[in-house]
């Protein structure tokens, strides 16, 4: 089990996945309703987290943010599987998860 909690559009909270549990929901994502989630670190770091937005027929956008609005970036992916790999290693707090992404900084405005 992954030390984080998975949020939905629909507000659903997922304690505690999985690796596998993980893929699948970023695979079902993409419908109206079900277009995000948003990965949170146990115990919550505050502004520390990975998210993921798609639309079906689109690319992903996959944020992460390390801190404050200075540390928050986002990669346009073309599938899930790479959304997958990189969610999956920053849940695991891999060294260089997020390295072979092309991270451009996100400005919030």
């Amino acid at each position: 089990m992954l030390e984080i909690t998975v949020r939905t559009e629909d507000d659903a909270s997922h304690p505690r996945v999985s690796a596998e549990a993980l893929a699948e929901l970023v695979r079902r994502i993409g419908e109206r309703k079900d277009r995000f989630l948003v990965v949170e670190r146990m115990p919550d770091e505050p502004d520390v987290y990975v998210q993921v937005w798609h639309e079906e027929g689109g690319e992903y956008t996959l944020e992460h943010r390390d801190g404050g609005p200075d540390k928050h970036f986002q990669a346009l992916l073309d599938g899930p599987e790479p959304v997958i790999t990189a969610m999956t290693a920053w849940a695991r707090r891999e060294p260089g998860w997020g390295e072979g992404l092309e991270w451009e900084a996100l400005e919030l405005g």
